[in-house]
């Protein structure tokens, strides 16, 4: 990996300098023919330069006066001018062409050293709500759209972007897909939600994937292709408006509809297991640690719930438990191991 970068900077710097020798060749061959036509013709700075312009670009001279002797340095003019000029836009356009893919492949290689990261499809609005979420949790993101628009506001914002059409196996790769702890299918179209679903389960067949719905009857085909929630916005956010009509305070805890500070209710899903030395642990242990948290659900391996478990409740390895707070109250129990803190008592 040394050798390749070292060999990537000596072309970067290659391809610099042979811009700039370019561009010099271009201001070169003008100040040639500017200085040239005032002393052959005899003509203003001006009038040289302009002149200069006309043969370069191939206007034409229309009904310009010109003396035999400047006639032949416009044609040496335009014989090597033109050529200069010619090598310098190739130049040019080959610098502009390379740097895109530098681009690409330097967002492939970023998303090549993350593990564990989302991968969200899709950079509408919902794409880039679902990014900032994550983002807030700290979430390590690789975003995947084929719009070059997109794209380029996703790269602005620091977020690791490929282009490339989702439901094709090689951007999914590139995304590290096999890497990735969940994948999310967020375009606006039900259908292509469907494909990535179906190229994604392919790929990595127990990577959890949450996939948008538009329509209300592609939940189910949705769920068909492979994912494993779906969820409609549309629904979502029509309980959302009828909720903070008919029980404004319950909506602006769970929807957090008031803008003046965050008094939104958090939610975390707390993994149990012998590693973290959280397995064994009971209800009533969590709450004398941390009383401001509200312990909504446990999950056992078999994915049965136990709601609103008892403070006798006994967490086993594999379990996970939901619970809600405000956010600097869920990260302490994020945070929290239990031999650290006896070890500190």
């Amino acid at each position: 990996m040394p050798t390749l970068r070292k060999k990537t900077s000596r072309f970067h710097i290659n391809m610099d300098s042979a811009l700039a020798r370019a561009m010099m060749l271009c201001v070169g061959v003008l100040i040639t023919g500017t200085l040239g036509f005032t002393w052959i013709e005899d003509w203003l700075i001006w009038e040289s330069f302009f002149f200069t312009l006309y043969t370069l670009t191939t206007v034409g001279y229309d009904d310009a006066e010109i003396s035999p002797n400047g006639q032949r340095f416009a044609a040496f003019l335009m014989i090597g001018g033109i050529g200069s000029v010619s090598y310098a836009l190739s130049q040019i356009v080959q610098y502009a062409a390379t740097k895109a893919v530098d681009t690409e492949k330097r967002m492939i290689t970023k998303a090549n050293q993350l593990s564990k990261h989302c991968i969200v499809c899709g950079l509408g609005r919902t794409g880039f709500h679902i990014i900032q979420r994550l983002d807030d949790q700290g979430v390590q993101v690789v975003a995947v759209d084929s719009d070059e628009a997109l794209i380029k506001k996703a790269r602005d914002r620091g977020i690791i972007a490929i282009q490339g059409d989702a439901t094709n196996d090689d951007a999914l790769i590139y995304a590290g897909i096999n890497r990735a702890a969940s994948l999310a299918a967020a375009t606006s179209s039900d259908s292509t939600n469907a494909m990535i679903c179906l190229t994604a389960n392919a790929l990595a067949p127990d990577l959890p994937i949450s996939a948008r719905a538009e329509d209300e009857d592609s939940i189910n085909k949705l769920a068909r292709a492979g994912a494993s929630s779906v969820i409609s916005p549309t629904r979502y956010g029509g309980e959302g408006i009828a909720d903070s009509m008919l029980r404004p305070s319950v909506a602006e805890v769970v929807y957090g509809t008031h803008h003046e500070g965050d008094k939104k209710l958090h939610f975390r899903e707390i993994p149990i297991s012998k590693e973290n030395n959280r397995a064994g642990l009971s209800i009533s242990t969590l709450i004398s640690m941390h009383p401001s948290i509200a312990y909504i659900a446990s999950r056992n391996t078999d994915g049965q719930y136990t709601m609103r478990p008892g403070t006798e409740h006994i967490l086993e390895d594999g379990d996970f438990l939901l619970i809600a707070g405000q956010n600097q109250d869920l990260a302490a129990v994020e945070r929290f191991d239990p031999k650290n803190q006896k070890t500190a008592a």
